[in-house]
């Protein structure tokens, strides 16, 4: 699309946020009036927010990019306690992530798409099936859950999708005090379903198929106490035999034992750290 129609749809997106999404959790666009060389979109992670990258995306802004930030379906309720983020489908992903790529295809001649953890995972499908995103940037993919090997999370997504919903505190200690207080303090059970299906859908197709992305650039914490960076070698190493170059997997190191390296209200994000070396791995 041209970039007016670009903006056009960009702003019917940010027109869906109504009373019921907290003002710091809408769908964000910074855009410089014109089309760019390079526009960027980042994807937020399981119940958080487009306020996660309240910091990075001025940052990328900064740097002469246009920048869209979708909210993903069911995500940003000024209700914290919402039980709505159990309707969440692996399609609702998929149609929100190939969507926020359509309009940066005319907010940029070229498209970066980065996001962390369900982000990660929305990152690994684009830079899988898009041959019209440059580069790809998934940051801590939950492709596995906690340091389990890819059989123990297939079975749980089969277990997740028999059971009915239930909801479980991301930290029982602190419950509804959970940080960041932007973002939810629980998640449903179907909602971690729906991300582990999009990252089975990636993990299988992977071994049978090269990404179409231009280069794909996996990041992981070493020291991430939430996934499986084994499983998410196990898909980079899966690119890499279909595809001799473009793929890289790199490990940050020295950061604290903490998942979320991208929100700035995170305490253990390490932002002053993580932030530079992920706009060097983008590269644009």
């Amino acid at each position: 699309m041209s970039y007016v129609e670009a903006l056009e749809q960009a702003r019917a997106v940010m027109a869906r946020d109504d009373a019921a999404i907290a003002p710091y959790a809408r769908t964000m666009l910074l855009e410089h009036g014109e089309k760019r060389p390079w526009s960027i979109v980042l994807l937020h992670g399981l119940t958080n927010n487009p306020g996660q990258f309240a910091a990075f995306a001025p940052e990328l802004a900064k740097l002469g990019h246009n920048v869209f930030v979708p909210r993903m379906p069911y995500h940003g309720y000024a209700d914290r306690l919402t039980n709505d983020i159990a309707k969440l489908t692996a399609a609702d992903l998929i149609n929100a992530s190939n969507e926020a790529v359509d309009i940066a295809g005319g907010l940029g001649e070229r498209v970066a798409v980065l996001g962390i953890s369900l982000g990660g995972i929305s990152c690994a499908y684009l830079g899988q099936y898009r041959d019209d995103v440059s580069v790809s940037v998934p940051i801590a993919p939950d492709f596995g859950v906690l340091h389990f090997l890819h059989g123990f999370t297939h079975m749980l997504a089969f277990a997740l999708w028999v059971l009915p919903n239930f909801f479980l505190w991301w930290d029982p200690r602190v419950r509804e005090k959970q940080k960041p207080l932007t973002a939810y303090p629980r998640f449903a059970t179907k909602a971690l379903l729906a991300s582990l299906q999009m990252a089975e859908k990636v993990y299988s197709i992977a071994r049978r198929s090269a990404p179409k992305a231009g280069r794909i650039a996996t990041v992981v914490n070493v020291l991430d106490p939430a996934v499986s960076n084994v499983v998410t070698k196990e898909v980079v190493d899966a690119w890499k035999a279909r595809r001799a170059s473009g793929i890289e997997y790199i490990e940050l190191t020295g950061l604290p034992e903490n998942h979320d390296i991208i929100d700035p209200q995170n305490p253990l994000a390490a932002t002053n750290i993580v932030y530079p070396k992920l706009i060097e791995i983008l590269n644009l």
